[in-house]
C-alpha cells in the first residue's frame, strides 16, 4: 500500500513539474512572437513587390493576377537605389560625404554688389585745349617757344611776327586817334561821333589779329607803329605741338601751336554691354596707375556716352568696338597723370537688394539650364532647376527654384549631380522594364447560359 502511494506521489510531482515547464515554455514563445510582431510593425515598409515579378511594385498592399499577396519591402532590407523613390534623390552615407568633400551653405537674403573692373585712359579736358592759328600772313621774326612740351602761362609771348598788314593796321589806328584829337573840340556831335567810331573800328581790327589790349595801349602811348607784333598764349598749359620755326613765312589760317592745360584731366573707361545696366552717373570709383598701386585716386562717373565705340561717334567704329565710354574728371596739379596713361578702374555697383542668393560655386550651368543640388540635411541630396538673376561678388541672385533657409551644396556638387543623373537613368530603365513585363489583366470569365 505504501509502495502504491509512493508511486502516485512521484507521478503527481512529475506531472506538476511537466505542467510548469510547458507553461513557462509556451509563455516564452508567446512573448517572442509578440515582440517579433511588434518589431515587424515598427519596421518602415517602403513598398510592396510582386512575388512573381520583382520589378513590379506597388505603394499599397495588393494581390497579383494569381491571387498572391504582394511581399512588403522594408527600409533596412531594400537596396540603396530603391530606398528613395523621388527622381534624382541620392542618399549618401556620412563617411562618403566626408570622403568626397561635400560642403553646403544656406540660402540667404542679402544685398548683392560687385566690382566692375576696367581700364581707363588719361586724356585732356576738351575745353582746356588751345589751337593757335595765324590770323594774318607774315614772317616769324622771333620764336619764344622753340620746343615742344614747354610750359607756358596765359599772356606769355609765343612768337613775334612781321606783317605789312599789321603795320598798316597800326598806322590806321594812329591816324584815327589823331583825327579824333583834331575834332575833339568840334561843335558838331556827328563829326566827333564819326571820328570815335573810326578809332574803335581800327582798334577792333587789331584785336581780330590777336593783338593784345596791352600792345594796343602801348601803341597809343608811344604813337609809333612797331615793325613786329607778339602773339601771346591764350592759356596755361604745355605746348604739345609746334609747327613753326624762326624765319618761316606763315599764311593766314595756318596752325602754329597746340597748347593743352592738363592741371585737370579726363579719364575714359570702357564698359562692356552686359555691365551697362549697373552703371550710372555719380557712381564712385577708384582709379590706380599701374606704376604705383598705392597711389589711389577717387572719382565719380561724370558722364556716360550715348553711343558705343569711340568717344566721338563714328558708325564704322561702333560696329567693331562694343564698349560704352564713361568719363571721370581728376585733378592733376602736380602733373603726375600723363596724357595717354592707362589707369586701373574699379567701380562699386549695387546689383540687387534683399535678394535670395546662393554662392556662385553652388550653381551648375549646363548652358541651357541652371541647377543647384539641395542638401536635405539628412544625408539625402537632390538636384533642382533654378532661374538665376544677375551675379554679384561671389553670389548669384535666384529668382525661382529655392527658398530662404534651404541648403545648397557648394563643393563636390558635380559629383552629386552625376550620381543623381545616373540614379534617375537607372530608375527610368527599371520603370520601363516593369511596364513592359507587367502581365496583362486576365479577360473576364464568360459563363455559358
Amino acid at each position: 500500500m505504501k509502495k502504491i502511494m509512493l508511486i502516485l506521489l512521484v507521478l503527481l510531482i512529475g506531472l506538476a513539474a511537466g505542467g510548469t515547464l510547458v507553461y513557462v515554455w509556451m509563455h516564452k514563445e508567446q512573448k517572442q512572437v509578440s515582440f517579433a510582431g511588434k518589431a515587424e510593425k515598427e519596421k518602415n515598409i517602403l513598398f510592396y513587390r510582386n512575388p512573381m515579378n520583382p520589378k513590379v511594385t506597388s505603394p499599397v498592399p495588393m494581390k497579383d493576377e494569381m491571387g498572391m499577396d504582394y511581399i512588403p519591402v522594408y527600409e533596412e532590407d531594400a537596396p540603396e537605389t530603391e530606398k528613395d523613390q523621388t527622381p534624382g534623390l541620392v542618399k549618401i552615407s556620412p563617411e562618403k560625404i566626408q570622403k568626397i568633400g561635400i560642403k553646403s551653405a544656406p540660402v540667404e537674403r542679402k544685398n548683392l554688389s560687385r566690382i566692375i573692373r576696367t581700364v581707363g585712359r588719361v586724356e585732356p579736358v576738351e575745353d582746356k585745349v588751345f589751337i593757335m592759328n595765324a590770323k594774318v600772313t607774315g614772317w616769324v621774326e622771333r620764336l619764344y617757344v622753340n620746343r615742344t612740351d614747354q610750359m607756358v602761362s596765359r599772356g606769355d609771348k609765343l612768337l613775334e611776327i612781321y606783317s605789312p598788314e599789321l603795320i598798316s593796321a597800326q598806322e590806321e589806328y594812329l591816324l584815327a586817334l589823331k583825327g579824333l584829337e583834331q575834332v575833339k573840340m568840334s561843335p558838331y556831335p556827328e563829326v566827333r561821333k564819326g571820328a570815335q567810331s573810326l578809332v574803335e573800328a581800327s582798334k577792333q581790327r587789331l584785336k581780330y589779329w590777336d593783338i593784345s589790349e596791352d600792345q594796343i595801349k602801348r601803341l597809343k602811348e608811344t604813337g609809333t607803329a612797331t615793325r613786329t607784333l607778339a602773339i601771346r598764349s591764350p592759356g596755361y598749359g604745355s605746348v604739345t605741338e609746334k609747327m613753326v620755326v624762326e624765319g618761316q613765312k606763315i599764311e593766314a589760317g595756318e596752325t602754329l601751336f597746340k597748347i593743352i592745360d592738363h592741371s585737370s584731366v579726363w579719364v575714359y573707361g570702357e564698359i562692356y554691354e552686359y555691365e551697362m545696366p549697373y552703371i550710372r552717373e555719380g557712381q564712385s570709383a577708384t582709379l590706380t596707375p599701374a606704376y604705383s598701386p598705392n597711389e589711389v585716386y577717387k572719382g565719380t562717373i561724370e558722364h556716360i556716352y550715348s553711343h558705343l565705340g569711340s568717344i566721338r561717334y563714328a558708325p564704322e567704329e561702333g560696329t567693331e568696338v562694343r564698349t560704352e565710354k564713361v568719363r571721370f574728371a581728376l585733378p592733376n596739379k602736380d602733373h603726375r597723370l600723363k596724357l595717354g596713361m592707362y589707369l586701373n578702374v574699379e567701380i562699386a555697383a549695387n546689383i540687387a537688394k534683399n535678394a535670395i542668393a546662393v554662392p556662385d560655386s553652388a550653381l551648375i550651368d549646363s548652358g541651357t539650364r541652371q541647377l543647384v543640388v539641395i542638401d536635405n540635411r539628412d544625408g539625402t541630396f537632390e538636384p533642382r532647376e533654378v532661374k538665376t538673376g544677375p551675379k554679384g561678388e561671389d553670389y548669384f541672385q535666384i529668382l525661382q527654384g529655392v527658398s530662404e533657409g534651404e541648403w545648397v551644396v557648394t563643393s563636390a556638387n558635380f559629383l552629386v549631380d552625376s550620381e543623381s543623373n545616373l540614379k534617375t537613368a537607372i530608375s527610368g530603365m527599371q520603370h520601363d522594364g516593369a511596364k513592359k513585363e507587367t502581365p496583362a489583366p486576365a479577360p473576364p470569365s464568360q459563363h455559358k447560359h
